[in-house]
């Protein structure tokens, strides 16, 4: 992985003068590159500028700040870039950040761990600040547990979402997704498939479920890095196993892989 900070003054990245994997994280934003292609990059741009903006450098994230980012990214082989927003002291100035990670071997399944306790984020609603704590804790379930994701509840037990993914469910043909009232990422890959779920008048439900609800149904768990998961077992409390039928998962997966274009600043 390489990491530049970017100088604001002369719109240039710079290699740090000293180790920024001190430095506290206060938002990010990630997305899949494949042989310079990639989905929805407009969405990561607008997620990862209210981040800034939330943490007051929204006026940093400039076009010339993008042209810079997509001029890092090689235009072979697979990537998983990440713009940063980085405090390197308490209180002081605020920098971006552009870290160029190799893609890690993409999947189309996972176990998930059902975790005894609620959702440890300080900051659910904006990717960034509880990356660490996220990362220790899907270690901890894949060691522990032989678990590829953790699902975090609220403290009533109502499933929000992943570690690192947003949560999608099928009742039938409807969809469903967490309900407004349950604090979760703006996850940019789940908005794209509502969206075409939408332009085929497919019913798109907003609902409380516990993992016992999820019992016999196709449960999906979705980002950017591997797109369209299905759940297939579970460890922990509650529901062991989940639906065999899968009536809609190749179908949308094969769709969302058409979704990719040229990457573009």
């Amino acid at each position: 992985m390489t990491v530049w900070v970017w100088n604001a003054q002369e719109c240039r990245f710079e290699e740090p003068s000293k180790d920024v994997s001190t430095w506290t994280l206060l938002a990010a934003d990630s997305w899949l590159v494949v042989d310079g292609r990639v989905r929805a990059f407009e969405r990561h741009q607008a997620r990862f500028a209210d981040a800034a903006g939330q943490v007051d450098v929204g006026d940093l994230v400039t076009a010339e700040f993008w042209a810079s980012v997509v001029e890092k990214i090689p235009k072979t082989g697979e990537w998983f870039p990440r713009v940063d927003v980085l405090e390197p002291a308490p209180g002081g100035d605020r920098i971006l950040a552009f870290r160029l990670r190799p893609a890690p071997h993409q999947t189309g399944e996972l176990r998930v761990l059902i975790p005894p306790y609620s959702d440890p984020r300080s900051t659910p609603g904006r990717k960034g600040p509880d990356i660490a704590l996220l990362e220790e804790l899907r270690t901890q379930a894949r060691e522990e547990h032989d678990c590829g994701e953790v699902l975090l509840l609220s403290e009533d037990g109502y499933v929000i979402e992943g570690a690192t993914t947003s949560l999608l469910w099928w009742d039938g043909e409807t969809m469903c997704v967490p309900h407004n009232d349950l604090v979760q990422l703006s996850g940019v890959t789940a908005a794209l498939i509502q969206a075409e779920a939408r332009n085929r008048s497919i019913d798109i439900e907003r609902r409380h479920a516990r993992p016992e609800d999820f019992s016999g149904r196709e449960v999906w768990l979705v980002n950017a890095m591997h797109g369209i998961r299905r759940i297939r077992a579970s460890s922990g409390q509650f529901v062991s196993d989940f639906g065999s039928e899968l009536e809609h998962f190749s179908e949308w997966r094969l769709w969302l892989a058409g979704q990719t274009e040229p990457l573009l600043s």
